[in-house]
């Protein structure tokens, strides 16, 4: 069976950052690329969608309900689908073995969902939009939690003048 490496980065301007080198990764170990695609939930949003939900349900409109508690995420996986589809056209030549996958919530959960099923997956590329912060992902907590060697990426160093 062939390697498989998963790059996992934020939703956001930033996603793509470290992917270069998840590439040329790939091409050296002839592996190929899942991309998992973390993006937060817009608190402010989902509030007013919950009540505005609430409202339609007592009303009957139980469609209606369900509809806006849905509608957030179809609009970012709209975004995030429009954001993979640029990179797949900026790397074509390994484009062909690439597969993505979105998840909304918090990074570590979705990382070890995503593994549950996936025993194919051969190491974990963490980008630099989730490790350069100890709030976006806790990168002691997710080694303890899954099996799988784990790479953070980090951005080069700017040279001071």
């Amino acid at each position: 069976m062939r390697e498989r490496l998963l790059f996992v980065t934020k939703g956001g301007e930033n996603f793509e950052e470290g992917f270069s080198y998840v590439a040329e990764l790939a091409k050296t170990l002839k592996a190929g690329i899942s991309i998992l695609l973390v993006c937060d939930k817009r608190s402010r949003d989902t509030y007013e969608d919950f009540m505005s939900a609430a409202v339609f349900a007592q009303a009957g409109e139980f469609k209606t309900a369900k509809e806006l508690l849905h509608e957030q995420e179809i609009e970012l996986e709209a975004e995030a689908d429009s954001m993979l589809k640029g990179l797949l056209l900026k790397y074509g030549e390994i484009a062909g073995d690439i597969n993505c996958r979105i998840a909304i919530g918090d990074a570590l959960s979705s990382i070890k969902e995503y593994l549950k099923n996936r025993p194919n997956i051969d190491m974990v590329l963490i980008s630099p939009s989730l490790s350069k912060s100890s709030q976006t992902i806790d990168l002691k907590n997710l080694i303890r939690k899954i099996s799988k060697p784990v790479v953070t990426i980090s951005q080069p160093l700017q040279a001071g003048a």
